[in-house]
C-alpha cells in the first residue's frame, strides 16, 4: 500500500524526488493526452460543428438584417426593393423545421419534397419564385456576401422579377453537427393578368468553407473541450517554467518534447475555433 502510494506521490504530487516535475504532468504525458482529446473530438464529429448556435430574438434579428441587407444590394443594381411577406417567411421557417426534422440540407428533401412545396402549402400563389440557403452563419453581412459572390444565388438575390421577400433562420441539428440554418424565399404574388408560372432556379450546393473564430469555442458542443484544453495548456506553460528553473531547456531531447508539445496544444486550438459555412 505504502508502495502504491509512493507512485502515485512520484506521478501527480511535485516534490524533491521527481524534481518538482510529476511524470504525468510532464510534457511527454501533456502530449498524450492532447492526442487522445483531439482523437476524441474527430471521433465524435464536433470538428465540423458549424458555428455557434442562434436562438429567440436574435434569430429575429438576423432574419431582419438579412433582408435589409439584401434590399441594400438590390439598390446598388438599380433592382426593386423587396417587400416582407409574412407567408413567404412562414414557408421559409417550414423548410427549415423540415431539413431539421429529417437531417438534410438541401434544396430537395428526402421524399422529394422542395421550396416551392412549402410556399404552396402557404397558399402563396406565384409567377415566379427562388431560393437561396445558408448554413454556419452568424453574421447577416457575411452570409449576403457569401451569396453575392456566387453567381447563382446572386442571380436570386438581384432578381428584378421577384417582389417580396420571406426568410427564416433556425439552430439545431443536421448529421449530428450542431448547426445554424438560413432560408431566403424570393416570390412574386401571382395577379389576375398574369401569363406564366415559372419557378426561380434553386442553386446549386458548394463547398463547405471553414471559418476560424473564437466564438465557436463557446458553442456547448465544444466549450468542455475548451476547458480541458485550458487547463492542459496551463500545466504546459507551467512544466515549461520549471524546465527553465532546473536549467533543463537546454537539453536538445528536452527542447524538442516541450516545442511539440505546444505545437499539438495550439493545433488542438485550431479545431476548436473551427466551424463551417456553407451556402446552396
Amino acid at each position: 500500500m505504502q508502495r502504491f502510494r509512493r507512485i502515485l506521490k512520484h506521478f501527480f504530487v511535485p516534490h524533491h524526488g521527481n524534481a518538482f516535475r510529476p511524470h504525468a504532468l510532464r510534457h511527454g504525458a501533456l502530449s498524450l493526452y492532447l492526442a487522445a482529446i483531439m482523437m476524441i473530438q474527430v471521433g465524435v464529429g464536433v470538428t465540423f460543428y458549424s458555428g455557434p448556435s442562434v436562438k429567440g430574438a436574435d434569430t429575429e434579428t438576423l432574419a431582419k438584417n438579412i433582408i435589409t441587407i439584401t434590399n441594400t444590394e438590390r439598390t446598388k443594381t438599380g433592382a426593386g426593393v423587396l417587400y416582407e411577406n409574412s407567408v413567404l417567411s412562414a414557408a421559409a421557417q417550414k423548410k427549415l423545421n423540415d431539413m431539421f426534422a429529417k437531417n438534410y440540407w438541401d434544396h430537395t428533401g428526402p421524399g422529394g419534397e422542395t421550396a416551392w412545396d412549402f410556399i404552396a402549402g402557404e397558399s402563396y400563389q406565384y409567377e415566379v419564385a427562388g431560393e437561396n440557403l445558408a448554413r454556419g452563419f452568424k453574421s447577416s453581412d457575411d452570409v449576403v456576401r457569401a451569396w453575392m459572390a456566387s453567381p447563382t444565388h446572386k442571380q436570386n438575390l438581384l432578381n428584378n422579377r421577384f417582389q417580396e421577400i420571406g426568410v427564416a433562420v433556425g439552430s439545431g441539428k443536421i448529421h449530428g453537427a450542431t448547426t445554424t440554418v438560413i432560408v431566403q424565399l424570393f416570390g412574386r404574388p401571382k395577379t389576375a393578368f398574369a401569363s406564366e408560372s415559372i419557378k426561380g432556379e434553386s442553386s446549386q450546393p458548394v463547398s463547405l468553407l471553414p471559418e476560424m473564430s473564437l466564438d465557436n469555442i463557446t458553442a456547448p458542443s465544444k466549450a468542455p473541450y475548451f476547458a480541458v484544453w485550458g487547463l492542459l495548456f496551463g500545466l504546459l506553460i507551467i512544466d515549461g517554467i520549471m524546465l527553465r528553473k532546473l536549467g533543463l531547456h537546454t537539453s536538445p531531447k528536452h527542447l524538442y518534447g516541450f516545442r511539440t508539445a505546444l505545437a499539438m496544444s495550439l493545433f488542438m486550438l485550431v479545431l476548436l475555433s473551427i466551424g463551417v459555412t456553407a451556402i446552396a
